[in-house]
C-alpha cells in the first residue's frame, strides 16, 4: 500500500505543480506550521520524530486528496494496473481502510495541503469536503446523496467525523425523565411483535436523516437504509467514534441499540425490507438481522436519544385494546373471503336473534290475550 500512496503522491504533484516550483517543499512546510495541532488531535502521543511525522501526513493526505480527485474528476485518466480504481474490489477495500477510527488523518491536514496546491481551482470550485462526501456517498447508509449544503455543520476533525455529521441534522435530544431506567434492547418488542400488534411500519422519505425514526398514532416511520458489504464497518466506527470522544451525542450508537430491539430474527427484517426500510445488497435476511445483534456487543449507551420515542412503542404495544383491534382485523379482515364469512355469521346471528325475540313476543301476546300459548322453543 505505501507504494500505491507514493504513487498517487507523486501523481498529484506533478500534475499540480507549475514549471520552476517546488510543490513538495510548500506542502512539507505547510504541514510543518500546524505540526503541533496536528497531534493533538489524536488521543495518544505519535512516537515519530519532527519529520517522520511530517512525512507521513504529506504522503498519507496527497494519497487521499488524489484518490478523491480521480473519484471525482473522470478526465483523469487511470493508468493500467491501477490497484484501486483499476480492479472492482480495490476502490470498496479502500473505502473500508479509511473509515477506520485509527486511520483518521486531521482534517486540518488535509485542508492545509489542499491550499497550498490551490486544488479549488482544478476542482471548478469544489471544496475538499464535497470531494469527499463525493467519494464516500455510494457507501453511506442513507439512501440519498449528501453534499455539504445538505447539513448545518461541515467542519469534521477527521473524515470520519466529517461524514457522522451529515446525518445529525436531528431534532434535539428528548429531556429525559429521572425515573427512566437504562434503556435494553431486550425489553423492546421486536418487530414482529409489534406487527401483531397493530403497529405499522412505512419509509420516513421527508427526511435527510436515515436516524429520523418518528412513531405515531400506532405508525412507525424509519428512513430507508442501504446494507452493504461496507455497512458493518462503516456503523462500528461511527459507534466507536462516539464511545471514545468526548462530548458527542450517541446518534448512532442510539440508532444500533434501537434497531437491535426490532430486529431478532430474519422474520423482522423481511418485514422492513418489504416496505423499503432495509435495502439489502449484503445477502439474506439473515445477515442483515445478524449485523445489527452484533453491532452492539460490548458497547453501552448512556443518554439514549431514542428513550422517549421506545417508551412509546412499549406503551403501544402493551395496550391490550390495539393487540384486540390487530388480531381481529388479521383473522377476519386479512382477505375477502374471511371478510364474507364475518358478515354471514353476522347476519345468521342477527336473524337468530330476530327469529327469538319474535317466538318471545308472540308467546306473551298470546298469553295476554288468554289465548293457548306454546312456549317458545329454543332448541337447536
Amino acid at each position: 500500500m505505501e507504494d500505491h500512496k507514493l504513487r498517487y503522491a507523486k501523481a498529484l504533484l506533478s500534475r499540480t505543480t507549475p514549471k520552476g516550483t517546488n510543490k513538495l517543499e510548500e506542502c512539507v512546510a505547510s504541514v510543518e506550521r500546524i505540526e503541533d495541532e496536528a497531534r493533538k488531535c489524536y488521543s495518544e502521543p505519535i512516537n515519530l520524530n519532527r519529520d517522520e511525522f511530517v512525512q507521513m501526513m504529506v504522503i498519507d493526505g496527497l494519497f487521499m486528496i488524489e484518490l478523491f480527485r480521480k473519484n471525482a474528476d473522470k478526465v483523469v485518466n487511470v493508468e493500467p494496473g491501477d490497484p484501486i480504481f483499476g480492479k472492482i474490489w480495490g476502490l470498496p477495500s479502500i473505502v473500508c481502510d479509511l473509515i477506520l477510527l485509527e486511520n483518521q488523518l486531521p482534517m486540518v491536514v488535509l485542508e492545509s495541503l489542499f491550499d497550498v496546491l490551490a486544488l479549488k481551482e482544478e476542482s471548478k470550485g469544489v471544496s475538499l469536503n464535497n470531494l469527499a462526501l463525493q467519494f464516500f456517498n455510494p457507501y453511506m447508509p442513507g439512501g440519498k446523496e449528501v453534499t455539504e449544503s445538505s447539513f448545518s455543520s461541515c467542519e469534521g476533525k477527521h473524515l470520519l467525523d466529517l461524514l457522522g455529521k451529515t446525518f445529525h441534522d436531528l431534532p434535539p435530544m428528548p429531556l429525559k425523565d429521572d425515573n427512566e431506567k437504562e434503556y435494553s434492547s431486550k425489553s423492546m418488542p421486536n418487530v414482529t411483535e409489534l406487527k401483531r400488534a397493530g403497529v405499522k411500519f412505512v419509509v420516513n422519505s421527508t427526511s435527510g436523516s436515515f436516524l429520523d425514526i418518528k412513531f405515531e398514532d400506532g405508525v412507525m416511520k424509519i428512513p430507508s437504509i442501504k446494507i452493504q458489504d461496507q455497512t458493518d464497518t462503516l456503523l462500528r466506527n461511527f459507534i466507536a467514534s462516539e464511545q471514545c470522544c468526548d462530548g458527542y451525542v450517541s446518534y448512532m450508537t442510539s440508532y444500533a441499540f434501537f434497531m437491535d430491539g426490532l430486529i431478532d430474527t430474519a422474520q423482522d427484517v423481511g418485514i422492513l425490507r418489504k416496505q423499503g426500510i432495509i435495502i439489502n445488497y449484503l445477502g439474506g435476511d439473515e445477515d442483515v438481522a445478524s449485523l445489527f445483534n452484533k453491532l452492539c456487543c460490548e458497547v453501552s449507551v448512556g443518554d439514549f436519544y431514542y428513550s422517549k420515542l421506545s417508551n412509546e412503542v412499549k406503551k403501544y404495544y402493551h395496550t391490550r385494546w390495539h393487540g384486540w383491534g390487530a388480531a381481529f382485523r388479521r383473522d377476519y379482515l386479512s382477505s375477502p373471503w374471511k371478510f364474507v364469512s364475518l358478515i354471514g355469521a353476522i347476519v345468521l346471528l342477527i336473524l337468530t336473534f330476530l327469529a327469538t325475540l319474535f317466538a318471545i313476543l308472540s308467546y306473551d301476546y298470546q298469553i295476554k290475550h288468554g289465548e293457548k300459548a306454546t312456549p317458545p322453543s329454543f332448541k337447536s
